[in-house]
């Protein structure tokens, strides 16, 4: 599952080592050890697998005493030992991993959590160019829903689709002539109406975009009680920090962009032994 991502890091490293890490090149052959640190108090470790098959390429042996997901205190999270030039060279790129993803699976655990399993908190696209794919693990590893992971996971219908087919139904339509059966159909709704000519069309997901949360749960319980098997999901404006309003039993799942657009790193560092 990882490989296209550990090759594409491998490349990086090799590409930030250039011809010659001249710093550590008289290192060479000289084994060391050391420690991965969490300077902060707590976080939701993700990119362990990772960081264990890349050190793997440069003959490193590392050992987490955690796993992605696990959610670790601070201090050390890990031991590292193997030839000094590679372990330098490697450095600072496992740790950016690290902190990159274990800011995302933090972020999204501490939503999930103030759900209490009421709704799905999913991911959205709006990824950083290169890593999505590492992001969308880390929502994995801090209990969130990784939302499409291409444009073929999922036909979604979005505004600019609709003005170009000319209404909600007919976009609908002519997706459905060349949609596989094992895929499904999503209808971004900006307005009660669209919604509900979405499910008339046969949408099996709509998304209220936009909507406040008490116009949310009321067009959401509307839609239920005529189409029960619909799946509803909210985003747009969603704002994680007030997750807690936008909870209601007719909502499925609620989708916020900034689990990915807006990361906080989370401190790790390296320390020889």
């Amino acid at each position: 599952m990882h490989e296209k991502i550990v090759d594409a890091i491998v490349e990086l490293i090799r590409k930030d080592e250039h011809f010659i890490d001249f710093a550590s090149y008289p290192l060479r052959g000289k084994n060391v050890s050391g420690e991965i640190l969490l300077k902060e108090p707590s976080a939701v470790v993700s990119g362990v697998e990772i960081v264990q098959d890349v050190c793997k390429r440069f003959n490193l042996t590392i050992q987490f005493s955690c796993k992605d997901g696990d959610v670790v205190k601070k201090g050390s999270v890990a031991k590292i030992s193997g030839d000094a030039y590679n372990l330098l060279i490697c450095e600072r790129t496992i740790l950016n991993i690290l902190s990159f993803m274990s800011g995302v699976a933090t972020k999204v655990r501490n939503i999930v959590e103030k759900t209490n399993g009421k709704v799905k908190i999913a991911a959205t696209r709006k990824t950083i160019p290169f890593v999505g794919e590492m992001q969308k693990l880390a929502v994995i590893h801090g209990g969130g829903d990784t939302h499409r992971l291409n444009l073929s996971d999922c036909a979604m219908i979005k505004d600019n689709h609709i003005k170009l087919y000319g209404s909600v139904s007919e976009a609908v339509k002519q997706v459905k002539k060349v949609l596989s059966f094992s895929k499904n159909i999503e209808v971004e709704a900006e307005t009660e109406q669209m919604a509900f000519e979405a499910c008339e069309a046969g949408a099996d997901i709509v998304m209220l975009d936009n909507f406040s949360p008490q116009e949310a749960c009321r067009v959401a319980k509307a839609l239920k009680e005529k189409y029960p098997n619909v799946i509803i999901e909210l985003s747009g404006g969603v704002n994680p920090d007030k997750i807690e309003e936008y909870l209601c039993e007719y909502i499925d799942v609620i989708s916020i962009g900034r689990l990915t657009s807006e990361v906080k790193y989370i401190d790790f560092s390296l320390e020889i032994e």
